[in-house]
């Protein structure tokens, strides 16, 4: 299961990034995972509890954003809806497409309700 080294990615700079602002208590981080990415959202956010346990992001909870895939064709430059990494165009049958949404994974930001 890779999230889980994902998730402790996520955690290190979560931590790194709250202590250099002076956030003493963070509840939540924000995550955008495209839905091409290859992670599992569940699997993401078990592996986030495990990864923070004991550690300054402790009870803190991860809520993901789940972009959706979208392909842009080279031929007609028609956007559209893939089903994967490998879909003809909806338009012109073409084989030659783009991802242009959906392999994301970045941190978006991190809340912290008590200001600090």
């Amino acid at each position: 299961m890779h999230e889980l080294g994902i998730a402790m990615r996520i955690a290190e700079i979560a931590t790194r990034v709250a202590r250099q602002e002076g956030v003493t208590k963070v509840d939540a981080v924000l995550v955008e995972v495209g839905e091409l990415s290859g992670i599992v959202p569940e699997a993401l956010l078990f592996s986030f509890e495990s990864a923070t346990k004991n550690s300054f992001l402790e009870n803190s909870r991860l809520e993901i954003n789940l972009i959706s895939a979208s392909a842009k064709c080279s031929s007609c430059q028609t956007v559209f809806r893939p089903e994967g990494f490998f879909t003809l165009c909806p338009v012109c049958e073409g084989v030659d497409s783009e991802i242009i949404s959906g392999k994301e994974l970045f941190i978006k930001s991190l809340v912290s309700e008590n200001g600090k």
